[in-house]
């Protein structure tokens, strides 16, 4: 069954924030982690949650199946923009290596070594950069198809503030000190500003769709 872009976008909007969530919890529970709330109090990395434990093969099990339902995604993204006249080979294909990174950030998480070390930090990097640039390019794209999205200014609006929340993270990490106190609750809070504009598509393509 071939899902729709509308569906793509709450499961993988939805789903990764539950799963990080889950995992949170399995990993504070079995004492890997300290019980806080991590968007506020940045206690740990999104990282430190999949590390040991029931939690590294919980987050490995969800993840990687995952990885494939961004593939799906981005490939439906390309598809409906190409159908409505427009170019999205750049989306495609920088969709396409969100995903591989998140593959190899995800399968390396919790090995020890110092290539593991980088691979992990290679992925993540490239998973959130390039993740990030495809819904900017995404949105582009559909205002210049004059595609009429209900929430799409909002995307908008929420990429400007993860692109502020991420120059902000640069200064205070030259600037501060103590940066290393915050730095984990500035990535819990990307990453879920990340997946709250995948919702926002979601709810644009769903009113889209019943309209028609």
């Amino acid at each position: 069954m071939k899902l729709q872009l509308s569906t793509l976008a709450l499961m993988v909007g939805l789903l990764p924030i539950i799963v990080i969530n889950i995992n949170y919890g399995i990993a504070a529970s079995q004492g890997f982690v300290p019980w806080c709330i991590p968007y506020w109090d940045g206690c740990t990395s999104i990282s430190a949650t999949g590390r040991q434990g029931l939690a590294f093969v919980f987050f490995k099990i969800t993840m990687l199946p995952m990885a494939v339902l961004y593939g799906l995604y981005w490939r439906g993204m390309h598809a409906t923009i190409r159908r409505n006249g427009g170019t999205s080979s750049t989306i495609l294909w920088l969709g396409y290596v969100s995903v591989v990174a998140l593959c190899l950030y995800v399968i390396t998480l919790g090995l020890v070594g110092d290539s593991f070390q980088l691979s992990r930090r290679i992925g993540i990097i490239f998973y959130f950069t390039f993740t990030y640039l495809c819904q900017l390019l995404a949105i582009y794209q559909l205002n210049k198809l004059h595609i009429q999205l209900l929430g799409l200014n909002r995307q908008f609006q929420l990429s400007v503030l993860i692109l502020c929340i991420g120059l902000l993270t640069l200064v205070l990490g030259v600037t501060l000190d103590n940066y290393n106190d915050y730095e984990d609750s500035f990535e819990w809070n990307i990453a879920l500003l990340l997946h709250i504009n995948f919702l926002l598509n979601w709810w644009g393509w769903k009113q889209h769709r019943d309209q028609q």
